[in-house]
Protein backbone atom coordinates (compact mmCIF):
# COMPACT_ATOMS: atom_id res chain seq x y z
CA UNK A 1 0.00 0.00 0.00
CA UNK A 2 2.85 2.43 0.77
CA UNK A 3 4.29 1.53 -2.83
CA UNK A 4 1.15 2.18 -4.11
CA UNK A 5 1.17 5.06 -2.63
CA UNK A 6 4.74 6.83 -3.45
CA UNK A 7 3.76 5.63 -7.27
CA UNK A 8 0.53 7.82 -6.93
CA UNK A 9 2.96 10.63 -5.56
CA UNK A 10 5.25 10.39 -8.03
CA UNK A 11 3.30 10.40 -11.15
CA UNK A 12 1.58 13.41 -9.68
CA UNK A 13 4.45 15.21 -9.04
CA UNK A 14 5.72 14.79 -12.58
CA UNK A 15 2.12 15.62 -14.05
CA UNK A 16 2.78 19.49 -12.17
CA UNK A 17 6.32 19.41 -13.27
CA UNK A 18 4.99 19.10 -17.33
CA UNK A 19 2.18 22.00 -16.48
CA UNK A 20 4.55 23.69 -15.06
CA UNK A 21 7.07 24.40 -17.64
CA UNK A 22 6.77 27.44 -19.66
CA UNK A 23 4.33 27.78 -22.48
CA UNK A 24 6.00 28.29 -25.51
CA UNK A 25 5.14 27.91 -28.99
CA UNK A 26 5.47 24.47 -30.75
CA UNK A 27 8.09 25.05 -33.80
CA UNK A 28 6.56 24.36 -36.96
CA UNK A 29 8.57 21.92 -37.70
CA UNK A 30 6.51 19.34 -35.17
CA UNK A 31 3.01 20.31 -37.25
CA UNK A 32 1.59 19.48 -40.36
CA UNK A 33 -1.72 19.87 -42.63
CA UNK A 34 -1.82 17.99 -45.65
CA UNK A 35 -4.76 19.52 -47.25
CA UNK A 36 -3.18 23.15 -46.15
CA UNK A 37 0.14 23.24 -45.49
CA UNK A 38 0.01 27.01 -45.35
CA UNK A 39 -2.24 26.78 -42.59
CA UNK A 40 1.75 25.93 -40.29
CA UNK A 41 3.58 26.82 -42.37
CA UNK A 42 5.16 29.62 -39.99
CA UNK A 43 4.55 32.57 -42.34
CA UNK A 44 2.16 34.95 -42.11
CA UNK A 45 2.59 35.61 -45.60
CA UNK A 46 1.02 32.66 -46.67
CA UNK A 47 -2.97 31.89 -47.02
CA UNK A 48 -4.48 28.53 -46.91
CA UNK A 49 -8.33 27.86 -48.39
CA UNK A 50 -10.47 25.53 -46.86
CA UNK A 51 -11.42 23.45 -49.55
CA UNK A 52 -15.67 23.20 -50.40
CA UNK A 53 -17.36 21.40 -52.62
CA UNK A 54 -21.34 23.06 -53.16
CA UNK A 55 -23.51 25.76 -54.08
CA UNK A 56 -26.63 27.22 -52.41
CA UNK A 57 -29.76 26.99 -54.22
CA UNK A 58 -32.21 29.11 -53.69
CA UNK A 59 -36.09 29.73 -55.16
CA UNK A 60 -39.71 29.80 -54.97
CA UNK A 61 -41.74 27.11 -54.39
CA UNK A 62 -45.03 26.27 -54.87
CA UNK A 63 -46.99 24.43 -51.93
CA UNK A 64 -50.81 22.89 -52.20
CA UNK A 65 -53.03 20.54 -53.40
CA UNK A 66 -52.32 20.04 -57.34
CA UNK A 67 -56.24 20.19 -57.63
CA UNK A 68 -56.31 23.43 -55.91
CA UNK A 69 -53.20 25.27 -57.05
CA UNK A 70 -55.10 28.50 -57.89
CA UNK A 71 -57.09 28.89 -55.23
CA UNK A 72 -54.59 28.20 -52.26
CA UNK A 73 -50.94 27.30 -53.04
CA UNK A 74 -48.46 29.67 -51.54
CA UNK A 75 -45.07 30.71 -53.35
CA UNK A 76 -42.06 30.15 -50.48
CA UNK A 77 -38.60 31.30 -51.24
CA UNK A 78 -36.27 27.92 -50.35
CA UNK A 79 -32.76 27.94 -49.63
CA UNK A 80 -31.18 24.04 -50.31
CA UNK A 81 -27.73 23.30 -50.28
CA UNK A 82 -26.33 20.96 -53.02
CA UNK A 83 -23.03 18.99 -51.97
CA UNK A 84 -21.76 20.17 -48.45
CA UNK A 85 -21.45 23.42 -46.71
CA UNK A 86 -18.80 22.57 -44.26
CA UNK A 87 -15.21 22.42 -44.78
CA UNK A 88 -12.94 20.39 -42.67
CA UNK A 89 -8.99 20.50 -42.62
CA UNK A 90 -6.55 18.33 -39.99
CA UNK A 91 -3.48 19.31 -38.57
CA UNK A 92 -1.15 16.85 -37.09
CA UNK A 93 1.54 16.84 -34.19
CA UNK A 94 4.40 14.86 -34.53
CA UNK A 95 3.66 13.29 -31.10
CA UNK A 96 1.13 13.97 -28.45
CA UNK A 97 1.46 16.93 -26.97
CA UNK A 98 -0.44 19.22 -23.92
CA UNK A 99 -1.54 22.46 -25.68
CA UNK A 100 -2.75 25.12 -23.89
CA UNK A 101 -4.20 27.18 -26.29
CA UNK A 102 -4.41 27.92 -30.35
CA UNK A 103 -4.76 30.79 -32.15
CA UNK A 104 -6.05 31.17 -35.73
CA UNK A 105 -4.89 34.36 -37.93
CA UNK A 106 -7.93 34.59 -40.11
CA UNK A 107 -6.70 35.76 -44.07
CA UNK A 108 -10.54 36.09 -44.57
CA UNK A 109 -12.78 38.95 -42.47
CA UNK A 110 -15.45 36.28 -41.79
CA UNK A 111 -15.28 32.59 -40.92
CA UNK A 112 -18.55 31.56 -40.31
CA UNK A 113 -19.28 28.41 -37.33
CA UNK A 114 -15.82 28.20 -36.81
CA UNK A 115 -15.03 24.60 -34.37
CA UNK A 116 -11.81 22.93 -33.50
CA UNK A 117 -11.68 18.87 -32.09
CA UNK A 118 -9.27 16.76 -30.71
CA UNK A 119 -7.96 13.60 -30.21
CA UNK A 120 -4.72 11.47 -29.53
CA UNK A 121 -6.21 8.10 -31.73
CA UNK A 122 -3.83 7.27 -34.10
CA UNK A 123 -4.97 7.14 -37.02
CA UNK A 124 -7.96 9.01 -35.81
CA UNK A 125 -11.65 7.22 -36.10
CA UNK A 126 -13.44 10.61 -37.37
CA UNK A 127 -17.02 9.17 -36.19
CA UNK A 128 -15.68 9.01 -32.30
CA UNK A 129 -12.51 9.98 -31.87
CA UNK A 130 -12.39 13.57 -31.70
CA UNK A 131 -13.21 15.80 -28.54
CA UNK A 132 -14.75 18.66 -29.10
CA UNK A 133 -13.25 22.00 -27.95
CA UNK A 134 -15.49 24.37 -26.11
CA UNK A 135 -14.28 27.74 -26.23
CA UNK A 136 -15.68 29.58 -28.94
CA UNK A 137 -17.66 26.61 -30.22
CA UNK A 138 -19.07 27.07 -33.64
CA UNK A 139 -18.61 30.81 -33.15
CA UNK A 140 -17.95 33.26 -36.29
CA UNK A 141 -14.60 34.47 -36.60
CA UNK A 142 -14.79 38.01 -37.85
CA UNK A 143 -12.25 40.62 -38.67
CA UNK A 144 -8.21 39.74 -39.11
CA UNK A 145 -6.93 40.06 -35.75
CA UNK A 146 -5.90 36.63 -34.20
CA UNK A 147 -8.11 34.45 -31.89
CA UNK A 148 -7.30 32.58 -29.18
CA UNK A 149 -9.17 29.23 -28.42
CA UNK A 150 -8.05 27.51 -25.01
CA UNK A 151 -7.06 23.71 -25.62
CA UNK A 152 -6.22 22.70 -22.36
CA UNK A 153 -5.50 19.10 -22.94
CA UNK A 154 -2.87 16.49 -25.31
CA UNK A 155 -3.51 16.94 -29.02
CA UNK A 156 -2.14 15.10 -31.67
CA UNK A 157 -4.80 15.92 -34.02
CA UNK A 158 -6.66 18.88 -34.47
CA UNK A 159 -9.53 19.36 -36.54
CA UNK A 160 -10.96 22.95 -37.91
CA UNK A 161 -14.39 23.20 -39.37
CA UNK A 162 -16.16 26.17 -40.64
CA UNK A 163 -19.08 26.63 -43.27
CA UNK A 164 -18.32 27.42 -46.79
CA UNK A 165 -19.28 30.97 -47.66
CA UNK A 166 -21.90 32.06 -50.10
CA UNK A 167 -19.86 33.92 -53.04
CA UNK A 168 -22.92 35.95 -54.12
CA UNK A 169 -20.60 38.10 -56.81
CA UNK A 170 -20.43 34.54 -58.89
CA UNK A 171 -24.05 33.33 -58.24
CA UNK A 172 -25.75 32.34 -61.50
CA UNK A 173 -29.22 31.68 -62.94
CA UNK A 174 -30.16 28.38 -62.55
CA UNK A 175 -33.66 26.41 -63.97
CA UNK A 176 -37.09 27.76 -62.97
CA UNK A 177 -35.64 31.58 -62.38
CA UNK A 178 -33.78 29.87 -59.15
CA UNK A 179 -30.22 31.56 -58.29
CA UNK A 180 -27.44 29.69 -57.95
CA UNK A 181 -24.19 30.95 -55.22
CA UNK A 182 -20.94 29.22 -55.10
CA UNK A 183 -20.24 27.62 -51.95
CA UNK A 184 -16.28 29.04 -51.18
CA UNK A 185 -13.46 28.78 -48.60
CA UNK A 186 -12.81 30.90 -45.81
CA UNK A 187 -8.90 31.57 -45.90
CA UNK A 188 -6.51 31.50 -43.23
CA UNK A 189 -2.95 32.82 -42.62
CA UNK A 190 -1.45 30.59 -39.68
CA UNK A 191 -2.52 28.45 -37.31
CA UNK A 192 -0.05 28.45 -34.00
CA UNK A 193 0.33 26.19 -31.26
CA UNK A 194 1.23 26.76 -27.48
CA UNK A 195 1.47 24.07 -24.68
CA UNK A 196 4.63 22.50 -23.24
CA UNK A 197 7.01 20.93 -25.45
CA UNK A 198 8.90 18.20 -24.60
CA UNK A 199 12.71 18.31 -25.81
Amino acid sequence: MRICSLFILLIGIMGCAVLNQPISEIDVSHLTCESNPEFVDGNLETEGTFAVNGFVRKAYHLFGGESRRIAYSQRRYITQVEGNRRTEAVIKLDVPTYITYVEIYPGSRLIPNFAMMTTTDDPPRFDVAFERVSDKQHKDIEGLNPVRFRIGREVLYLRLGADGIEDKQNSAQGENASVEIPLKGAVIREVKFYGHQTP
